[in-house]
């Protein structure tokens, strides 16, 4: 697929207490190819925190939040195409950003992001006197499409708004380069198991199943592309970690790391861990290859999980 970036227009970044100008708006600007120029996340705000990556409209962001968000203080964060999203057009998007408390309360107003470079970049201040920012939500609308997903402050965890499982969703696409499907991957912070399920939504309730013996192939790329092989549970039910069966007419969708096989898995461990990734598999003699997308554990706290 070409890599094509159309230009639009943003508006400048909304104050967060009311309709004064913002001093950071550079005007309307289309993005450049990401990956390309603009300053360096954090040059002005601080130490530069990559919180993870969430999937929306179809495109992967890579939120980072630059120095710390303290209530009654204006912070910022910087969003950019990940992945495979690369370069994909952006047509009429529109990019909003907002804080939020553990349990879940708005706390900052949503601000609509201003193109720097190859990235869009949020002013937000949580409120004075409120609880401490948790999360920070971004919402995407696009070609008619409203979504949004949160990820949280401390980077260490990982929430997709469109995951049902807690893990990370990454598209695929067959050998012809098309979009294909969805993967989940869930990395466990304290065993470093995986867990997988392939879909061809990206909310992942259609089942993209394969035969029982496939096996499937996860490349962490940050980690000397050192490959880890996923397979079924068993071939009775193949339950997930919550007990759901996963077999449907002798083919499943989810698979599994270390299982049975032996194989160490204790490099995986770990709050901190986290890795740029894809996922390979065969479907019809033909092989399938993920977006690379950032994983993150879901972390193991033992009064919560996240």
């Amino acid at each position: 697929m070409r890599n094509v970036v159309v230009p639009f227009l943003l508006s400048a970044v909304l104050a967060a207490c009311g309709g004064e100008e913002n001093p950071h708006d550079h005007g309307a600007a289309g993005p450049a190819p990401a990956g390309g120029g603009g300053a360096p996340a954090g040059a002005e705000h601080g130490e530069a925190v990559a919180l993870g990556t969430v999937t929306l409209a179809g495109h992967t962001f890579a939120i980072t939040r630059l120095g710390e968000i303290k209530a009654g203080s204006e912070g910022a964060f910087e969003v950019a195409l990940a992945g495979d999203s690369k370069g994909k057009p952006m047509a009429g998007a529109t990019l909003f950003l907002w804080v939020e408390s553990k349990a879940g309360e708005q706390l900052s107003a949503p601000a609509k992001g201003d193109v720097e470079g190859d990235r869009w970049h949020f002013h937000t201040t949580p409120r004075a006197g409120g609880e401490a920012a948790h999360r920070a939500v971004l919402r995407v609308r696009a070609g008619g499409n409203d979504e949004r997903a949160g990820l949280p402050l401390s980077g260490h965890g990982h929430e997709h708004g469109e995951s049902p499982h807690h893990g990370v969703v990454g598209l695929f696409r067959g050998p012809d380069g098309k979009e294909a499907g969805h993967v989940e991957l869930k990395l466990h912070d304290d065993k470093g198991d995986l867990e997988l399920w392939i879909a061809r939504d990206a909310k992942i309730s259609q089942p993209f199943d394969l035969p029982l013996e496939a096996t499937i192939k996860v490349v962490f790329i940050d980690h000397d592309n050192r490959e880890v092989a996923l397979a079924v549970r068993n071939r009775e039910g193949n339950e997930d970690e919550d007990g759901t069966v996963n077999i449907r007419e002798g083919r499943t969708n989810y698979f599994i790391f270390p299982g049975d096989s032996g194989a160490d898995a204790s490099w995986l461990q770990g709050k901190r861990f986290q890795s740029i990734v894809k996922v390979v598999f065969e479907h019809g003699g033909k092989t399938h290859t993920s977006e690379e997308f950032v994983l993150v554990p879901h972390t193991h706290d033992g009064e919560e999980d996240r």
